[in-house]
């Protein structure tokens, strides 16, 4: 079955610490589909990222 395939491919991907970003346009999958595999396959959580750094306290920007 391709998802298996697929999912074997991710999973040796994820392993060698390649991004979310690279994966998901090397696979064709989402990146909230690579997200819920991570965690289906019980993978490490990844620290940091965009979304992270943004909202750190401190990071705001400043108004006015």
């Amino acid at each position: 079955m391709w998802s298996d395939t697929i999912r074997s491919k991710f999973y040796e991907l994820y392993t060698a610490g390649v991004t979310y970003t690279d994966i998901v346009e090397e696979l064709g999958i989402s990146k909230r589909t690579a997200g819920n595999w991570a965690q289906e396959m019980g993978l490490p959580r990844r620290r940091g990222g965009s979304r992270r750094q943004r909202w750190m306290p401190g990071n705001k920007p400043k108004v006015g």
